[in-house]
Parts: structure tokens; C-alpha cells; sequence
């Protein structure tokens, strides 16, 4: 569906970027999406496309590391400039700018981190401890 629109020009995601999606969705631990799972998975990339196309102002598909900031934090992520620049070191290219699938897939990312993070969070305060084995599961699978 993607490859066939014309904004943003893509060639479609990833394998890599196709499994993170299913790891994110994937509620049940099945390695497989349902249709609701799939539907909630497909309105996220849709609302993220439409954020990643305001910032993409010159039509080349890419935004840069700087717009990186603001789009993350229209897609609801607050992070600090740390962060960002984690970001911009791990998924943008050697001229600072990111790609349609690098952006799905560091969104993706932040989801599934955050959604992880707040299932360890039960007392709400904003630390976790989690074990070796805890660690290796959440990071391995996300």
C-alpha cells in the first residue's frame, strides 16, 4: 500500500522494520498480528505518516534530524536533548536526515519502549527494576 502512494516515496518497510512492528502489536506474544491488532498497528503508521509529510516541507522524503525532534514530540514522545541525539546517531543518515522507514521504525521504537516501560511501572513512579532475564526479554523481542 505504502510503495503505491506517492507521498512519502518509499520502497515499503524493512524486514527488520516489519518484525518490530509485529513484536510492537503483538499483545498476546504469538508472533503474529490479528485484524485489530493489525487496524490499531495501521492507524499508527497512518497518523505517523501524516506527521512525517508536514515535516517533509521540500518533498524529498527525508527530514532532518532537527525536524526528527518535532515530529517525535507531535507523535507524543517528550524526550530530552540526549535523546535526540541518540536518535539522530542511530537512525539518521551521515548528512543528518532520516528516511520514511528509519522514522517508522525509531517510533516504533519509542512505542514499544514506553509501552514496556509502563507495564514495569506499576506503582506509577517512574522507576523499574527489572533482572538480567527481564532485561534481555523486553530488549531482545521489542
Amino acid at each position: 500500500m505504502l510503495t503505491k502512494q506517492k507521498k512519502p516515496k518509499t520502497e515499503g518497510f524493512t524486514l527488520d522494520n516489519c518484525r518490530s512492528m509485529i513484536a510492537l502489536m503483538d499483545t498476546d506474544g504469538t508472533g503474529r498480528i490479528n485484524l485489530e491488532e493489525f487496524k490499531h498497528l495501521w492507524n499508527k503508521i497512518s497518523l505517523w505518516k501524516s506527521i512525517f509529510i508536514r515535516y517533509d516541507k521540500d518533498k524529498s522524503s527525508t527530514i532532518s534530524s532537527f525536524e526528527m525532534r518535532n515530529a517525535v514530540a507531535d507523535a507524543g514522545f517528550q524526550l530530552n536533548p540526549q535523546l535526540h541525539d541518540i536518535i539522530a546517531m542511530r537512525y539518521a543518515s551521515e548528512h543528518l536526515y532520516l528516511d520514511f522507514d528509519s522514522y517508522i521504525c525509531c517510533l516504533m521504537r519509542l512505542e514499544g519502549m514506553f509501552r514496556a516501560f509502563k507495564a514495569f511501572d506499576k506503582d506509577g513512579d517512574g522507576i523499574i527494576k527489572l533482572n538480567a532475564l527481564e532485561w534481555l526479554q523486553l530488549t531482545l523481542y521489542a
